[in-house]
């Protein structure tokens, strides 16, 4: 598996506003609506959160669980 190494402080998210991990969504969130993954893909892709990161989200790794 490849990883994205931490290096951005901030990235510009789905939505056009700049995007840091404090605006990510939290481990909390019941259901994860569209933007909100699509932030977790934009966080990844940008360099902000590392891969191995974004799948140990326990939503995101459910789905991935469930999904295959």
């Amino acid at each position: 598996m490849t990883s994205i190494s931490k290096h951005a402080d901030q990235v510009i998210g789905p939505s056009g506003a700049v995007l840091t991990l404090a605006d990510l969504p939290s481990e909390n969130n019941g259901r994860w609506m569209p933007l909100r993954k699509a932030q977790i893909i934009t966080a990844v892709s940008g360099g902000l959160l590392s891969l191995p990161d974004a799948c140990a989200l326990p939503n995101l790794r459910r789905g991935i669980q469930r999904l295959g």
